[in-house]
């Protein structure tokens, strides 16, 4: 009388499919599956095929990183117990106004309004206007940039924004630019954290 056959297999042939016709399959599918996800640049190198794409439309002038990426770890500062920023850090709304106005007529002069580009361009354009806002010297400020264009054909627009912080501290900047065919408004806001 002869009973099931068993065949005990090692780990390493569980690993490679050998013996059993079903975990051969599974194990087919399993690396199908996860060579689509890995092995396919589309997924893995988006962020910088849009990089690539954005330094087109820019014709070279994006910095190396952009506040929007995400790659090291956050660094986590120690409390100082300091109520106030230190003398020559603190927000200058005259001189963020300067940085917004340079940025916006650098990359928007000569431009005509193009709803598929310019949402992106937007972004870059933020991301580049908080960039050079802390390269400014502002040292314990958090910093939110806001750029919004739209086109021009005499509409009215209300912009508005509220804020809660504290009016010794904290501030914004905006400044607004037009284009031929266009109004793009660059906004700031810088608040004190410890």
């Amino acid at each position: 009388m002869s009973g099931p056959t068993t065949t005990k297999l090692s780990m390493k042939d569980r690993v490679m499919g050998v013996g059993g016709g079903g975990s051969q399959d599974r194990s087919d599918k399993h690396s199908e599956s996860s060579s689509k996800i890995s092995g396919v640049p589309g997924n893995r190198f988006a962020r910088i095929r849009t990089k690539l794409r954005l330094h087109t439309l820019l014709g070279g002038a994006l910095s190396k990183r952009s506040g929007s990426e995400k790659g090291g770890p956050t660094r986590v500062l120690e409390n100082t117990y300091k109520l106030g920023p230190e003398d020559g850090t603190k927000f200058n709304q005259q001189k963020a106004e300067q940085i917004i106005h340079n940025v916006l007529n650098m990359y928007l002069k000569d431009r005509v309004y193009d709803e598929k580009k310019f949402p992106q361009l937007c972004k870059t354009l933020s991301d580049l206007i908080k960039e050079r806002v802390k390269l400014s010297g502002l040292r314990r400020y958090k910093v939110v940039a806001y750029v919004m264009v739209f086109e021009n054909k005499t509409q009215g627009v209300h912009y508005t924004s509220r804020s809660l912080w504290e009016t010794n501290l904290d501030n914004f900047a905006t400044v607004t630019y037009n284009g031929s065919d266009f109004i793009a408004i660059g906004t700031i806001f810088a608040t004190y954290y410890e």
